[in-house]
Order: C-alpha cells, then structure tokens, then sequence
C-alpha cells in the first residue's frame, strides 16, 4: 500500500492583484476577471517593473530576470518536504519530476533538482503537466511494492508566468508560479493512505494546451474549460460510486485552474464550501503543482477517517485521480 509521508510547497513572494492587470490596459478590468475567472491576486517570479514595462514580449528575457527558475521553486518545496518527514536527502532511494516549464530539457528537472539536494539515486522526468498529482501517484502504484525503494520523493514544479503574454488579458489573469513535493513509500505507513488512483490521456488533443520552451502559453481556452469541468465531473461520480464518499465529512480537491471552474464542479456534485481545499484565488494557476500544494497547505486540518478525493485535468489532453484516506 502506498502511504504520502509529507508534502512541502514553495511559492514566489511576488504578489500581482487584479487591479495591476487592469492597469496594464489590456482590454480587461478587475471585475471582469473576479466574475470570469474567480482569481483575486497570483504569485509570480517575475519582477513587477518587468510586467508592467514589457509586458513580457520577449519570454526569453523573462528567464534571465526572475527571481527564481522552476528548480529553484522545486528545490524548495522538496527541501520543506523532506524537513516535515524528519528525512534526509541520503534516505531518499528515487526522485521523479514533473516540470512544464523547464529552462533546459537536459539535464532533467529531476537530476537537477537531485543535485541540489545531495540525492544519489535514479531521477528522472514524469511529466504530464496539470494532472501530474494523479500521475505520480498512479504511476508509482503500478510498481511491485517490493521493486520500489524505502522512500520517493516527487515534485511538481512550475514558472508558468515567465511564458504569459501580458498582452493576453485571459491568460495574464490565469496563471501563477509555485511547486509542491511531497514523499511516499509503500515499507513506512503514513497520514495519508492512497486507496485508488486512476490517469489516462486523450493524444488526439494534444495540441489543445501548448507551453512552447522559448515562447508563449497558448489554449483553446473554451473548448479546454468545457471539458475540465465535464471530466472532472466524471471523474468525482467514477469515485462516488466506488466508494463510500460523505461530502459532509470529506475533502474533494481539483485543478487549481480557475476558482469559477471549480465553483461549477463543486455546485454540480454537491459539494460544500467546507469540504473544499483549494488555493488559486491568491495564487493562480499553478499547473501541476496548484492540486497538491492545496493538500499541503491545509495538512494540519485533515481528520481520522477522512476521504481525500483529488481530480485533475490538464495538457494532453489528459485527466486522472486519486483517493486517500487519513489513518491519523
């Protein structure tokens, strides 16, 4: 059985509000992106000056005045991970990555994250963007439990503001920076016990969100909406129906992709505001990293007896989820 130890999270502390986007006079204006999108501020490792005066046109630029890269953001949340585990980087026996917006694609995000932490052990990328929660942990699932090692440490990291046009009042307003880790192992039980996962992909629409590597974020933003919130859907009944789920008691946590969308999944399923863990109205989108970093930040509030039901959707296109139980 594969048991979460301990998560961390690390995020820029470079706050952008809806009223400097509406400044940058981009066709948009702070009540039209709170009633649109449901996002109030976003963190970003982008100097403000920087936004405000290039609106980042040249992306390549953006790379060079940031205050911190994807690694640096992942360093630090697996750092802040391994701190609460009460485990040193020499016990850590493999390390994968998830990483949509790398400086470089070689070395790996995991060999350099690895580095910076004084892990000697496999690394490699397992990499699928938004949904990488799901990922990670189906991916590990499908091990024989005795070919996995003491401890694995994953990451989810992303520096999506530094491919944002800020010209583009949609995608200016969406996206934020931030990373999460967290670290699980099937020989040491931990408070989280996953009991069901489940990620799948759809390649056919794949070139429905891009994160070009020397450019700019682009989505078929409707088409992409549309079917998050009919996928996640799906995916929260697929679970209700599995097991025995009681949203007066549970937690459902989505894609941190905008707080409308998730208002839509949690109005539709039932779910009340209390049984809802999520942090994009401050942060932003995160990618990857917005789905597990909203279940460390709330770490402290979760109850024996507990279902943690995540599902997320994401570039691919591709979906996937989990269930845990709290055992503390």
């Amino acid at each position: 059985m594969l048991h979460i130890l301990g998560m961390g999270t690390c995020h820029p502390t470079t706050s952008i509000d809806n009223h400097f986007l509406e400044a940058l006079d981009v066709g948009t204006n702070a009540q039209w992106i709170e009633e649109k999108i449901g996002i109030l501020s976003r963190v970003t490792t982008l100097p403000v000056d920087y936004i405000r005066e290039t609106r980042n046109q040249d992306p390549r630029i953006a790379l060079e005045v940031a205050s911190m890269s994807a690694t640096d953001l992942g360093v630090k949340a697996a750092e802040e991970a391994l701190k609460k585990t009460g485990i040193q980087p020499a016990h850590i026996g493999l390390v994968i990555v998830n990483c949509c917006s790398p400086r470089q694609t070689s070395p790996s995000e995991a060999i350099r994250i690895s580095e910076r932490l004084g892990i000697v052990a496999p690394a490699y990328d397992v990499y699928t963007a938004c949904p990488a929660f799901a990922l990670h942990i189906d991916y590990l699932r499908n091990f024989e439990e005795s070919s996995l090692p003491e401890f694995v440490l994953c990451v989810s990291t992303a520096a999506m503001t530094q491919h944002v046009n800020y010209n583009d009042r949609s995608d200016g307003a969406i996206w934020g920076d931030g990373a999460a880790a967290w670290i699980v192992s099937t020989k040491h039980t931990g408070r989280l016990e996953i009991i069901d996962s489940t990620f799948t992909a759809d390649p056919t629409r794949c070139e429905a969100v891009v994160v070009d590597s020397q450019g700019f974020f682009h989505q078929d933003g409707r088409a992409v909406r549309d079917f998050s919130v009919r996928q996640t859907v799906r995916l929260i009944k697929s679970i209700e129906e599995k097991h025995p789920i009681d949203w007066n008691r549970d937690v459902f946590i989505g894609h941190q992709a905008n707080r409308t969308m998730l208002d839509q999944i949690t109005n539709n399923r039932e779910i009340p505001p209390t049984s809802h863990w999520h942090n994009v109205t401050y942060l932003g989108n995160q990618a990857g990293a917005g789905a597990p970093a909203s279940l460390s930040m709330n770490w402290d509030k979760m109850v024996a007896g507990q279902h943690i039901v995540v599902a997320v959707v994401g570039a691919g296109l591709s979906w996937g989820s989990i269930v845990m139980r709290v055992t503390r």
